[in-house]
Order: structure tokens, then sequence, then C-alpha cells
């Protein structure tokens, strides 16, 4: 420390009005607590043996900044912010939170008096257990806050000076929304969160899984009020998803905007700093360095379009009683909530305008005019003025009810004016049937009772109408990453050691199985939907190549795995899996032409689930292929479901049937120039 705290003490004398007040106490400036390093300097704190509360009581002065008059959950309990006068040294913070209750007669711009002890509470440096807190003086100024620079490679280490403080984000900040304003399931309230640089890919979008942690789990700025808002609203931005008169808004944050120009206090918890709001921000507060795009951006020359778009469990009427094989709702609550979806999926379709369509997460509740995939086709035709346009979908002959035994099913859609017919098959998908497992999840006791099933992939073949060419596409929905197979948990624990997610043995499964059926069938071939891996994770990689694997990495398919039931089906592996090395060669069409797109937010990575897999003799002929960023960098507040996004009591006027947030998966589009089709 610059000042050597143990020189001076005040005596008991100057501060006898309060009976509580100790009878040594040292003065000090917010600097002097806040050090240069992590934690703080003073007498008494040795985080590294565990002590973590100074011995001594601390005189200190300072302006009040914010005043947080409610617990914030667990993140920010009742005190205030105070900022001392600046000693000019970036290094050391000139702010400091002070936890008590003795909060009633302040004012931000109070200058007060603090006595009190200093504590490392989980990284974040408070003053505690409060002596006094004297008002000297009102109206103060407040100090003009500091532009936040990220300087340090280390993020974390760049906020640390910083901690405490008012502070101000501006261009040259640098940062930029990573997770869009909506649900955060850590401190269970909505929130924000920026990066530095630019969002953040998921660590296995662009290099092979890995056992090393992720260095960047916790480099993010969460952007916060001061209490937990109500559903539905942005405290700090009042005009946000407000009307514009035409069906939408013009007061949107999209993932990837830059901001410039947001103000606050900085704290700190749970192993992320916080910028507790303190200015209101408006749409110029968010610079968007990619907007919203009405209509797919693809490169002219195209004359034979493909897409894959998930559509977040359409279930059609009636709510309460689903005929799906799992006799359950995962969609729409109500009436109110279905029109909005439909509106929405149907709006975004129709601009889509493509010939074929591979849908995922559609209710598998059969084929005749009350399903859930006749209910969008006629609700998209309806919006179709010219009839050779409109669209069909296609159901088994052999009279299957269902498309596998799930809730939900992949279907396809496709224009008779454009596309004929050839041939409707479904490929069955593994399952696993494998031994029942008791484990811990965190430290939680659960059980896996041993089975684990996938969507069954939909491979019907077209002929391109006027010309003798043919296409297969396969539409496929892969095992979820939040769900749980055998290799999981078999240790007794759940882990993710390499980051991608439950069930990546699984999805190898079915990628295998997938490229095996596809191999018997001739003509050139295209794979879409969600197959719930990032760009460089093993399923992936065994449907393309190893290009950027390590030589040494080892792709397993799941163990105990059946084309079918235990009891009928055909056994496809044992208990040990079965090592995969060969790989089928489709080209990631949309990583070829757009590396850095992105079809997916989660927490604060953002990546591709959702893909367009084709045959290298398809390339040539691909005019351009790219996702639809419609979905995924909007925030989940305009989405049609009420459970995180609306009043307590049900209002939702910042919620539209227009394109946006139809999903939480973008649509994946490619055109091929037909004469170019080998």
């Amino acid at each position: 420390m610059k000042r050597n705290l143990l020189a001076v003490l005040v005596s008991s004398a100057i501060l006898a009005s309060c009976s509580t007040v100790p009878s040594s106490i040292l003065p000090a400036t917010v600097q002097d607590l806040q050090g240069t390093q992590e934690f703080s300097p003073v007498p008494g704190i040795d985080v590294k043996n565990g002590q973590y509360t100074s011995q001594n009581f601390y005189q200190v002065k300072g302006v009040v900044t914010a005043i947080q008059t409610q617990e914030l959950g667990r993140d920010l309990p009742v005190g205030f912010f105070l900022q001392g006068e600046s000693d000019n040294n970036p290094a050391t913070s000139d702010g400091i939170f002070v936890e008590t209750s003795d909060i009633s007669k302040l004012k931000v711009g109070d200058l007060v008096d603090v006595v009190a002890k200093v504590k490392e509470d989980y990284k974040w440096t408070k003053l505690v257990d409060v002596r006094q807190v004297k008002v000297l003086q009102s109206n103060m100024p407040l100090p003009k806050p500091v532009v936040l620079n990220i300087e340090d490679k280390n993020f974390q280490q760049s906020l640390e000076r910083y901690e405490g403080m008012l502070v101000r984000i501006e261009k040259k900040s640098d940062l930029y929304v990573t997770k869009n304003f909506g649900f955060d399931y850590g401190p269970f309230r909505n929130n924000l969160l920026l990066a530095h640089k630019g969002a953040q890919h998921h660590p296995n979008q662009h290099k092979a899984p890995t056992s090393a942690p992720d260095n960047t789990a916790n480099d993010n700025l969460v952007v916060e009020s001061f209490k937990r808002p109500p559903r539905g609203q942005i405290l700090w931005y009042p005009e946000f998803g407000q009307p514009n008169g035409k069906g939408s808004t013009d007061h949107y944050i999209r993932i990837n905007d830059l901001v410039d120009g947001l103000e606050g206090v900085v704290g700190y918890s749970y192993g992320k700093y916080r910028l507790y709001v303190t200015n209101t921000a408006d749409k110029n507060t968010f610079i968007h360095t990619q907007d919203r795009l009405a209509l797919p951006a693809l490169k002219q020359g195209g004359d034979l379009r493909i897409a894959s778009f998930n559509v977040l469990n359409y279930f059609n009427p009636p709510y309460d009683a689903s005929r799906n094989p799992l006799h359950q709702n995962r969609g729409a609550k109500s009436e109110k909530e279905f029109q909005l979806q439909s509106d929405k999926i149907v709006n975004a379709i129709v601009r889509l305008n493509a010939d074929i369509v591979g849908l995922m997460e559609i209710e598998n509740n059969g084929f005749d005019d009350k399903s859930a995939v006749a209910d969008l086709v006629n609700k998209i035709n309806s919006k179709i003025k010219n009839p050779a346009d409109h669209y069909t979908y296609i159901a088994p002959k052999n009279g299957e009810k269902y498309i596998g035994t799930d809730a939900i099913s992949n279907q396809v859609l496709y224009k008779k004016n454009k596309v004929t017919l050839e041939n409707y098959r479904i490929i069955k998908m593994p399952q696993q049937h494998a031994p029942v497992v008791r484990y811990l999840d965190g430290k939680r006791p659960k059980m896996f009772f041993g089975n684990a099933y996938q969507r069954d992939t939909v491979a019907p073949t077209f002929k391109i109408n006027g010309t003798n060419k043919v296409l297969t596409v396969a539409v496929n929905h892969f095992k979820s990453k939040g769900s749980v197979c055998w290799e999981d948990v078999k240790d007794g624990k759940k882990l993710d050691l390499d980051k991608q997610g439950s069930c990546e043995n699984f999805r190898v499964a079915a990628a295998y199985q997938l490229g095996s059926e596809l191999e018997k069938i001739q003509g050139p071939k295209v794979i879409i939907g969600d197959l719930n891996s990032y760009g460089n994770e093993d399923p992936i990689m065994v449907l393309t190549n190893r290009d950027n694997a390590p030589k040494d990495h080892v792709i397993k398919s799941s163990a105990f795995t059946f084309l079918g039931s235990k009891e009928t089906g055909k056994q496809l592996t044992d208990a040990t899996g079965k090592v995969v090395s060969n790989t089928f060669g489709y080209v990631n069409i949309i990583r070829k032409l757009h590396p850095n797109s992105y079809s997916y937010s989660y927490n604060n990575h953002i990546g591709t689930l959702d893909y367009i897999l084709i045959s290298p003799q398809l390339v040539p002929s691909v005019a351009d292929a790219n996702d639809w960023n419609i979905n995924a960098g909007e925030s989940t507040l305009f989405e049609y479901a009420n459970k995180y996004n609306c009043t307590d009591d049900g209002k939702c006027s910042h919620r539209y049937n227009d394109i946006y947030r139809a999903s939480d998966h973008d649509p994946a589009v490619m055109d091929l120039k037909v004469t170019k089709i080998k």
C-alpha cells in the first residue's frame, strides 16, 4: 500500500456520539483498501489461508454514487456504492461497496464518512460490519463516470480495476452483446451479458472438443438492474419493444451489438462482474453490427432453395389432450400463445420462400387435417396468393400414424411446382438401452433409467421438375445436449469435460447411422436440420471430416445401442461402444462460405446447431448458403411463450406477429443452381 495504515489512530473521542464506534480506527482511502491486485492488501485478509475479513476498522470518505434499498437475490445486498477522490492511478479502483442497512437517510450525492471492516466476499472487496455512516455534505457532484478500458489479456483483471466505481461503456470499450436480454437460470431473473471484442463463440465451434477448461466462461460483464426486473421489461431501457405503428418495434437489442453510452456501478458475484445501470438506454445505445434482415441475404444465381427451420415446439390445439405418442404438450399453452407462435412462424416461412423446407420440433400428431403439419401448411398457403406456389407435406403410404416415438418429429414441406416426390423413407435412429445408474448432478442425487431415444430422420428423394436430376434431402434432429445418456453418468457423476453437452456419443451413433444409410442411396444428398452439435464437435466430424481434430482425438459411438427395442431390435454396440474413425465427407457449406455465421445462442456463447451438409458433387452448384439470423440473436422477450417475458398480469404489449424470435434457432438456407447439379 502507498500509505502506512498503522501510522495514525483515530481517537474514539472524535466519534463519541456513536457508542458502537470502535476505539481504534485507521484512516484510509478507497484506493488503500482496494489495492492494485485481486484482493485487498489490508492486514487480516489472507484469502489463500481462508482469512477474508480485516482485523481493523477503517475510516474512509467518499461520495454515494448508488444506493441498494433491497437485496437483489444473493448478488447485491442492501447498502451503497461509495467513490473516493481519484488518485489518478488506473491500477486501483476509486470505488467500493458498503454493505449496511443504515441507508434510510442517505441520498445519491452525499459525501459520507464510513467506519467499517474490509471483507473479501468471493473476490468482491466490500466494507462490512459498518459502525458509522456520517453525512458530511449533501448534493455533491458525482464523479465523472470512468470509461471502461479493457486492456489486459485477462478480462476479469481488467474489470477488477473498476470494482465499485461509476463507469461508462463507450465504443472504444469494445464491448458487445454476447447474450441478449433474457432469462438467466443462475440468478433466476432476466439480464444481459457483454463480451470484449465481439460475441463469444462456443469453444467447440472452431476447435476440436477438449478436456481443457473454457477460460472464457466468466469473461462477461452482466448488465443488471438494481432490482429484479418485472417480466417483459428492461428497467434501464424503458422504450424497449415499444410499437412503431407498423406491427413491430424499432427498439430492440441484437447479439453482437456494440454498446455505447451505458453507465452504472460495477459489482461482483458468482464469478462475474456486474454493471448495475444508473442511466437510461435508448436505441442509439446499441449499435447493430448486423441489423435485422427482412429476407435471407443470399447472393443471386440460385433457382432451387432448400431450408431448415426448427419451429420451437409447434403444438396445435387441443392444448390439454395432445395426440402425440407421449401425450405431451411442449408448446403453446393457450390460444393466444399459439396464435402468436403460428403467425410468426408462418410469416417467416413465407418470406423464406424455400422450395423444400425441413421442419424440426413440430408436434408428432399424425398427418390428417387436425395435425400440426396440416395446420401449419394450411396457414402458410393462405398467405401465398398463387396456388402454384403452395406447399404440401408428405404422409407415409404405409399408414404409419407417427414418425418415431417422441412428442415431436421431423417433417418436410415442398412446392409441387418445383420438385416431385420420387421416394419417401424414414431412417430409424439408434436407441440406447443401458443399465440403470445412480449419479450425482452436482450435489443432487439422481437416477438414469437406462433408456434414451432420438427422433427418426425423414429422407425423401425428389426429382427436380423439368430435369432428370434427383436430390435426396435428409431432415434430422439429433439428441439434445440437455438430456442424459449412459456415458454422461456411468461413473456416478454427471460431467462434461469436453464441453459437448450430454449425449455426444449418442449423437455420434446417430451421425454414423445416418451416413451409413445415405450411402445406400444414389445421387447427390443434402443433410439438413438441428444436429445439436457445434461446428467442430464429434457428430459433425463424423459426417464431414476430421481436418480440425488432433491425430489422437478419439470419437466414440455410444454403448448399448439398438435399432429398435432391446428385445426385438438389432444391437449395434455393446458395453464398450464403438470407435468411429471414418468420416462421410459431406461439406458444411455454410461454414465454408461464411465461417463465423451462427444459428443458436446459449448462455454466453453463439455457434451453429443447424446445418446444411451437402455431397461434395453439389458444391459447384451452390449459389450461396447462410443462416438467416431472425431468431437466435433476438431477445427472448419477443417469443410466443408467456414464461418469463410477460408481466404478472399477463400483459405482453412488446410482442408482435412479425418474423423476429419466431423460434430459438435460425433457419439455415441454401440456393442451388439446378443446371450445375451433377
